[in-house]
């Protein structure tokens, strides 16, 4: 039986990788505390998480196999790619609020201290669909973690880390818990909101989708910060347009640079962990969210080979020159930890995105989908990891090794030597070996979505299916149909040709794989919508359905409305 209400608690409570380097799958949890760590001191921990910063919006061709952006611009995160890790198989979930739930927690969706599918609910598809998803995060409240999830922050306050969130956090009940209940000593400019509403201070603040604490860097920008904290990071920007930006409202992306910078220098006496989460690339997007130079040299540029935005691309580039600023910052900062280096030689920094890119902005081919869809469009994101210690982050590597957002919690609770008690399994792997030696591959066979609802609109048409990808092959179920889709992700990227009438042992080894998976976690499934005509179908073979795994001879299974609708895998007769 699935129990998955929580109650509100108070205070506390494949396979290889390529050499510029190429890498490949994680130990399900850190050891015990104390990973190697250089001249004995845990390493200070960074983290950016750019919002909607799709697979291809880098200009680096190293995340995204050779297809890079040819119109919007990012230096800094293409010399991080190139100087550091870059993942070019890196997976997220459909869009921002689950795939920020994994990587918080370490979990996949279904687990009941997860529970996080879909923005706002799994039911976007209208009132005439054929099924209904089921609820999602806390009852009756904001599609938010429950106070009894173990969040990355806490595992690294427990081994002594200073924790600062910095930004959009969107799966919290009310901006306090992000303090109170998840793991972190300071929160900077988050709130529940899952879009920033407005990208510009207004009279020296921001507008309440951002959290107030940011209006203490939202004063407007002066000569002094324009050369100091502009200048520096602008290629192929008008100077004018740079100097005409003093007097004028300041950007969130620069605020949040700010306060990075601000949370390193006031920590860096111990290990800190810095969750850099920005609210670019999120709508809205528009003239009045860019800031004024870049706006201006992204109108003036020729257009790319796929959609050129130049608002857009202002916002990717901001996003860029805050990244560029915190990497500049720990280069140039001595570390006090370690006389004679600067923090970044003990420094982990980690860029990724939060789901796939908005087609309308960006394009993400040759993958097909977009943010909100399983296909690969709506779950690739660039993945890359930076250090000044080779011996942390192994250089000019590319890993090849399919990974997910939830290893990133692992991968920091090893780096930190952080405690996972034995009650606790994650479901992300540890990823600390491959960044140092590239040949340290997780031991893992396969990764698994499951989206019980919808995300139907202009744009998308996402309905309830599960995911499996293991090696090259990615298997798809989908739960209206009962029909499985099977591609071969390595040679057929793009999701065109579907196999699964030609290979049928592969569709059977992997449904059975899936079907395992969602019983283990104890998933739950879409029901039949109320008024539909019960559903009628023969099964030789297997289903999974309310919580178990259930055997089937040429039987005859009727669903009710309101009732799960099963996974079916037809196969040899069930005994």
């Amino acid at each position: 039986m699935r129990h998955r209400h929580f109650r509100r608690l108070g205070l506390l409570a494949l396979p290889v990788a390529l050499t510029l380097t190429a890498a490949g799958p994680p130990a399900t949890a850190p050891e015990a505390a104390g990973a190697r760590q250089p001249g004995g001191e845990r390493p200070n921990i960074v983290f950016v998480l750019g919002d909607d910063f799709g697979w291809t919006d880098l200009s680096s061709p190293l995340t995204n196999q050779g297809n890079p952006n040819d119109f919007y611009e990012t230096p800094t995160l293409e010399r991080l790619a190139q100087e550091g890790a870059a993942f070019d198989n890196a997976y997220a979930s459909p869009n921002c609020a689950p795939t920020r739930a994994a990587l918080l927690t370490g979990l996949y969706a279904p687990r009941p201290t997860n529970n996080i599918y879909l923005v706002d609910d799994l039911n976007r598809g209208g009132d005439d669909t054929l099924l209904v998803g089921p609820p999602q995060g806390l009852p009756d409240e904001d599609v938010a973690l429950p106070a009894e999830a173990v969040t990355v922050g806490e595992r690294l306050q427990g081994a002594g880390y200073t924790t600062g969130y910095l930004g959009k956090f969107h799966v919290a009940a009310t901006p306090s818990d992000i303090t109170a209940l998840h793991g972190f000593d300071e929160n900077v400019g988050g709130t529940h909101a899952g879009a920033p509403g407005a990208y510009h201070a207004q009279n020296g603040r921001f507008v309440q989708q951002i959290g107030p604490e940011l209006d203490a860097f939202a004063a407007d920008y002066t000569q002094r910060y324009v050369d100091e904290n502009i200048k520096p990071y602008a290629h192929g920007t008008d100077p004018a347009a740079v100097d005409a930006l003093v007097g004028t409202d300041k950007h969130v992306s620069d605020a949040l640079a700010d306060a990075t910078i601000d949370f390193v220098d006031r920590n860096k006496a111990q290990p800190f962990f810095a969750f850099l989460s920005p609210y670019a690339v999120h709508t809205p997007v528009g003239d009045k969210q860019a800031r004024a130079d870049l706006l201006a040299k992204y109108r003036a540029k020729a257009p790319g080979t796929g959609p050129s935005d130049p608002a857009y691309g202002a916002l990717v580039e901001g996003l860029d020159q805050s990244v560029a600023r915190v990497v500049e910052h720990l280069e140039t900062t001595a570390d006090p930890r370690r006389p004679g280096h600067v923090l970044a030689d003990n420094t982990v920094v980690v860029f990724t995105g939060d789901n796939g890119g908005v087609g309308r902005f960006t394009d993400n081919g040759p993958l097909r989908g977009e943010k909100g869809e399983l296909r690969e469009g709506g779950l690739r994101v660039p993945l890359i990891a930076w250090s000044g210690d080779p011996d942390l982050v192994r250089g000019h590597t590319v890993h090849h090794t399919p990974v997910y957002s939830a290893d990133l919690h692992t991968t920091f609770s090893a780096l930190g030597g952080a405690d996972v008690p034995a009650d606790q399994p994650l479901d992300g792997a540890d990823l600390s070996g491959l960044l140092s030696d590239a040949t340290g591959a997780p031991d893992r066979d396969a990764l698994y979505w499951h989206l019980p609802g919808y995300l139907v609109d202009e744009a998308r048409d996402q309905h309830p299916q599960s995911v499996v990808r293991s090696g090259r092959w990615k298997l798809i179920y989908d739960y209206e149909s009962r029909r499985w889709e099977l591609y071969d992700v390595v040679a057929d990227i793009g999701e065109q040709d579907d196999l699964a009438a030609r290979e049928p042992q592969v569709v059977h080894r992997l449904g059975h794989k899936l079907i395992r998976w969602l019983d283990r976690l104890d998933a739950p499934l879409a029901t039949l919508r109320e008024g539909h005509a019960p559903l009628t179908f023969t099964v030789t073979g297997e289903t999974y359905a309310d919580g178990h795994v259930s055997r089937h001879r040429a039987q005859t299974l009727v669903v009710a409305p309101g009732e799960e609708v099963p996974v079916v895998l037809e196969g040899p007769a069930a005994h």
